[in-house]
Formats: structure tokens, C-alpha cells, sequence
């Protein structure tokens, strides 16, 4: 039997078993890495705080409700078009505020403005794709009517309260 007499390190097999747990530890500070750039927008410190602030907006949906406001939203390319059953009085404009449901990064909110009676237009500043919540008020938020979005969609998708 012929023995093999080159040093540990000249050989193949020690440096594939070492190479295994390096490539592990190297891949676990990668994906630390990346969960420290991505972290989810979901966890709130003070939960009396949210708690009591969600009970108001709830007086708001409520407001809606007694208003008897029913609307639906179309959002076509980069506009977003609101339409109202009836007119209860509404004002000039409508605030729109799309939410992302773990990037707060993404989230944005504009006015639309009134074009005729029962519609408001807004331009987007993006197309928006995806799982969205959506909150429709008046400006000077009084009342709410909200809805979740699965964009793109070619039909419109009904308020709710």
C-alpha cells in the first residue's frame, strides 16, 4: 500500500470540509445583513397609544356610516378616480392615503380633486402594484371610508366603512 506524503494543506478533502462551515457563516452575516436593510414596518412600542388613536379612527368610519356615504375607486394607470353614490354635501377635494402593509417606506397620500358632481381624480405619483390599504376622507377628516386593494385591477372596488 502506497502512502500519500504531501501536507494536510496541499490536500482537496481538508479544504472542502473547511469550506462547508465558512460558506454557512458567510451566507448567515449576509442575511443578517439584509434583514437589517429590510426590516418589516409592523411592530408599535406604545400599544395603549395605538389602541386609544384606533378607536378614534373608528368614530370616523362610524361618521361615514351615519353620512351614508357609499363610494368606489377606480385606478387606471396613474389616476386614481373616486366615485360617490350621491352628493352629501361634499367638499372640493377628497384625501386619498395608500398604505403598504409592511413598507411605510411606500406609502403615500395626495388630494383628489373634484371633476363633476359624484367624481374626484387624483394623479398618482406611481402605478401602484400589489396589496394596498386605502383611507378616502375630506380634508378636514371628519369622516373615513377605506378599502384593500390587490392592484392592478380592472374594476372598481367598493369603500367600505
Amino acid at each position: 500500500m502506497q502512502q500519500d506524503t504531501k501536507p494536510w494543506y496541499k490536500q482537496l478533502w481538508p479544504w472542502l470540509l473547511i469550506a462547508i462551515p465558512v460558506f454557512t457563516a458567510l451566507k448567515a452575516v449576509h442575511t443578517i445583513v439584509i434583514m437589517q436593510q429590510n426590516s418589516p414596518d409592523l411592530v408599535v412600542d406604545d400599544y395603549y397609544k395605538e389602541g386609544r388613536a384606533i378607536n378614534m379612527q373608528l368614530a370616523k368610519y362610524r361618521e361615514a356610516a351615519l353620512r351614508n356615504l357609499q363610494a368606489t375607486i377606480l385606478i387606471a394607470g396613474d389616476k386614481a378616480i373616486v366615485r360617490f353614490a350621491e352628493n352629501a354635501v361634499l367638499e372640493g377635494k377628497v384625501h386619498l392615503d395608500f398604505y403598504h402593509p409592511t413598507l411605510a417606506a411606500r406609502d403615500f397620500a395626495l388630494d383628489a380633486e373634484r371633476s363633476g358632481e359624484l367624481l374626484y381624480v387624483a394623479n398618482l405619483p406611481l402605478s401602484p402594484t400589489g396589496k394596498w390599504q386605502l383611507v378616502v376622507s375630506d380634508t378636514s377628516k371628519e369622516w373615513k371610508l377605506r378599502a384593500e386593494l390587490n392592484l392592478p385591477v380592472a374594476s372598481e372596488i367598493k369603500l367600505g366603512y
